[in-house]
């Protein structure tokens, strides 16, 4: 079997050269180059020479003021491919020594290195062919200057100029030292546009982690600042941060980060700061918005308490005050998780006076105008109250005015017979308000209750016995009802068919069969007969 041909050198570089995917990353692997070598600040411009229209050289020049290079670092490290010093120097972002390469990754005429170390100063010439040439320099250098030229044609180069500007940006921009592209500073602090975040940083690495004000997923992984990989939803969807840490690496080909041991520290580290801190400050702020009573962030702190109430059960927050009744009282995560009455918690999008009552009952009542209040409470409340909506639970009608009851006295009496007359137990008809703000009972035409303007159950409204057995209750005529005024009038004239008119439509739905309506048409006829007959 034939030996496999030897690996040509020419080969190699060629494999590293073309690994890059995007072959303007070269600008990254310089800086984070001139980082490592202890410099505090990048210089990069992007000049031009030929004229305004035709072929010219753009020339790409990146300046440190790093420790420079010796001849020796110059022969067996910046011209050997897979010779690095940096392997288990955890200050160091380079790895595999083949950053420099990426220089020829955008074909380029010529490179120029500049460079002094140790009273040496070395000038390192590299031609379209990639040989290089060492010659000695008569002046020092500060540092290290990397000059790259690259023919093409001035509309080529203004493209590549901007593209050269965005690069620097996106994998610069959060470095730890001042990263400059023609004059202007590239990086900014590590950081998030997030209302709510909490940073941690234990000297070693820095986290940002908050959730996002347009809602949208975020990561981003870096080291020394520098860019590894950013995305979307990948890792804690519904949430935003940036880690910067020395355990993070990127892969050979620099477009995605290695999953290893130290990601899986840096990650264990993440999520203890999103269900500690972050989840702390979350609640924190959400309690201060609630006592400020400025509501221009509710909804935003809610849908962030949201996430921490779908990813745990909010241990560290039970004390506090992140619910608010409709009439503005604090109420505890703790309450809601703890004794109910009748192991229940109302929710109310508008404050009535029934959810006032229900309060001094002594109910938990949350004010839930904001949508995202409900699933944050379905959390909290799991397994300890079933949460409902004050109008599937309850109706009170509010006390008619003295000045109504006599004009509606006549229709009052006249149901009041009919019904005791069919076989009803009721103890009286009442007038009331049914329509207001929050009500439950504004659509309907009469209830029933045991005492008038109670907090009623939902299901005992339409209750009306008539065995032996049967509590008495009252029947409340609804005032605000369209059907009431025209009864009223009618029972001016005729008190009995419109207080049948009225205990039909009551009983509609209900116990209404031919049977009953018969009772109840024989009944009102009789007691019209009767007061007829006495006048």
């Amino acid at each position: 079997m034939p030996e496999p041909a030897p690996l040509r050198t020419e080969d190699a570089l060629d494999e590293l050269v073309n690994q890059f995917a995007d072959p303007m990353s070269f600008l990254r692997e310089l800086v984070q180059n001139a980082l490592d070598a202890g410099s505090s600040e990048v210089e990069i411009s992007v000049g031009w020479q030929g004229g305004d229209a035709g072929p010219g050289v753009a020339v790409t020049l990146v300046e440190d003021w790093g420790v420079g290079m010796t001849r020796e670092i110059i022969e067996t490290r910046l011209t050997r491919l897979f010779s690095s010093d940096k392997d288990g120097d955890k200050t160091k972002i380079g790895k595999f020594g083949i950053g420099f390469v990426s220089v020829f990754a955008i074909g380029p005429d010529a490179v120029c290195v500049d460079t002094s170390r140790d009273g040496q100063s070395w000038r390192v010439l590299f031609d379209v062919g990639r040989r290089f040439e060492l010659r000695r320099l008569d002046m020092p250098v500060d540092g290290t200057k990397v000059r790259v030229y690259k023919s093409m044609d001035r509309g080529e180069y203004d493209a590549f100029v901007a593209r050269a500007r965005q690069v620097v940006e996106y994998w610069c921009r959060h470095s730890r030292g001042e990263i400059r592209f023609d004059g202007q500073l590239v990086n900014r602090p590590l950081d998030l546009d997030a209302p709510c975040r909490v940073v941690a940083d234990d000297g070693f690495s820095r986290i940002v982690v908050g959730h996002p004000a347009d809602g949208r997923s975020f990561f981003g992984f870096y080291n020394g600042g520098l860019t590894l990989l950013e995305g979307g939803e990948r890792y804690l969807p519904g949430l935003a941060f940036k880690v910067s840490s020395p355990h993070l690496e990127h892969t050979l080909t620099r477009d995605s980060i290695i999953e290893d041991a130290g990601f899986d520290r840096v990650m264990q580290s993440l999520r203890r700061t999103v269900s500690g801190p972050l989840e702390q400050r979350t609640f924190e702020l959400l309690e201060g918005q609630l006592a400020s009573g400025r509501g221009e962030s509710l909804r935003y702190l809610y849908g962030a308490a949201r996430w921490h109430a779908q990813h745990g059960r909010l241990p560290t927050v039970a004390n506090r005050a992140v619910f608010r009744s409709p009439s503005g009282s604090a109420i505890t995560v703790a309450r809601v998780q703890g004794r109910h009455r009748e192991r229940l918690v109302l929710l109310a999008k508008v404050r009535s006076p029934m959810t006032d009552a229900l309060e001094q009952a002594g109910f938990t009542v949350i004010d839930a105008s904001v949508d995202e209040v409900v699933p944050v409470l379905a959390r909290v409340a799991a397994d300890s109250a079933t949460l409902h909506l004050v109008e599937e639970r309850f109706a009170m009608p509010l006390l008619a005015r003295a000045d109504e009851e006599g004009r509606w006295a006549p229709l009052a009496r006249a149901v009041s017979l009919l019904l005791t007359d069919w076989g009803a137990k009721v103890s009286s008809v009442e007038l009331a308000h049914f329509d207001y703000p929050g009500s439950s009972i504004a659509g309907f035409l009469a209830i029933t209750q045991r005492q008038l303007g109670e907090l009623t159950p939902r299901d005992e409204i339409e209750q009306l016995g008539t065995g032996m057995f049967s509590r008495r209750r009252l029947l409340v005529i609804n005032a605000d009802h369209p059907a009431v005024a025209p009864l009223l009038r009618l029972a001016a004239r005729e008190p009995e068919f419109a207080a049948y008119s009225l205990v039909k439509s009551f009983f509609v739905g209900t116990q209404l069969d031919p049977e009953v309506d018969g009772r109840l048409v024989d009944c009102a006829a009789r007691r019209r007969w009767q007061t007829k007959s006495m006048r």
